[in-house]
This record gives structure tokens, sequence and C-alpha cells, in this order.
């Protein structure tokens, strides 16, 4: 009886942490700022392109690639990625579909869902939720919004929030990053 009482209380303790984890960090969202520069979205076709895969300010960091920042994706690809274009098409009301272009072949494709917001297409929450009761937990959110600037440049905004603990011990990194991609045709 007194082990089923322990238990009870370890695993509404356990809840409770989880819980207040999923509080903070469900709190942590992409902002849209207000933006100077930037196209008025009224549709999202308005994204619909060919965009270079490298990004304006540095075309030789492979983990900075559109396609990664569209899969939500942190390792290497084995695809060339500096001679790839990333294709955007519109599908439906709440898709984009991106396509790796190698030299106008398709390698491969995704599809993102999301929505149009206050300009910005902002990607559906990527999370990994890990608990083991009292002992180890992990907490994982990736995101990103698309935006377009008056040149036609594609930009990314993308979040990456970790949180973790072991045993009490609790840790957690934000990280937002900015990047811009030209449109190709």
């Amino acid at each position: 009886m007194l082990f089923d009482q322990q238990s009870k209380s370890l695993w509404r303790l356990d809840r409770l942490y989880l819980l207040i984890l999923m509080v903070l960090s469900g709190c942590s969202a992409l902002q849209q700022p207000t933006q100077e520069g930037g196209q008025m979205i009224p549709r999202l076709q308005t994204f619909d392109g060919v965009y270079r895969n490298t990004p304006v300010n540095n075309p030789d960091m492979e983990l900075l690639s559109l396609w990664n920042q569209l899969s939500l994706n942190d390792k290497i690809d084995t695809l060339d990625f500096k001679n790839a274009e990333i294709v955007l098409e519109t599908k439906g009301d709440r898709q984009i579909k991106a396509i790796w272009l190698q030299g106008g072949v398709e390698k491969k494709s995704i599809l993102v869902h999301g929505k149009l917001k206050d300009n910005y297409f902002v990607s559906r929450h990527s999370r990994t939720i890990i608990p083991i009761p009292l002992v180890y937990g992990h907490i994982a959110n990736n995101q990103f919004q698309l935006w377009l600037d008056n040149d036609g440049q594609l930009h990314v905004d993308r979040l990456q929030n970790r949180w973790g603990w072991v045993f009490v011990f609790l840790a957690g990194v934000d990280n937002t990053s900015s990047y811009v991609y030209p449109k190709s045709r």
C-alpha cells in the first residue's frame, strides 16, 4: 500500500514538472516583427518560385541552406547544396511543396505545413518530448517563417528551443536566426 502511494506521488510530481516545462517551451514562438521593405502577401501563392539554396550572407555553410531551413534539418545532406535550386509550389491554403532541383532534375521534395499570418508563412511547430520521471527529460521545438522583401528575396526566420533536465538540473537554449535567399527565376 505504501509503495502505491509513493509511486502515485512521484507520477503526479513528474506530470507537474512536465506541465511546467511544456508551458515554458510552448510560450516560445516566432514573432512577426514590423518589417521594412517587406511585400504584402495577400495569398500563399506569392511564395511560388525558384530560389537559390545558399543564403546571401553565408553561401558556404551547408547547415544554413534553404533546404535545411525548410526541412528543419540540423544535419548535412548528401546532395550538392551549392548548385541546387529550391522550387516552392503552393498546395492548397496551408501547404507549400519544396522541391530540390539539381541541374533541372527533381532530386527530392517535402511538404511543409503552416499558415499565412500577417504577411508571413508560419510553419507548424515540430516538437519532440522525451520524459523519464525524475531522471531525464528533453523538449525540443523547431519552427520557421517565410517572408518576401520588395526585391523578391525569400527571408527565413528560424526558431529553435531546447529544454532538458537530468535529475533536478534544468538547462535550456533558445536560438532565433534569419537568412536571405535570392530568387533565381
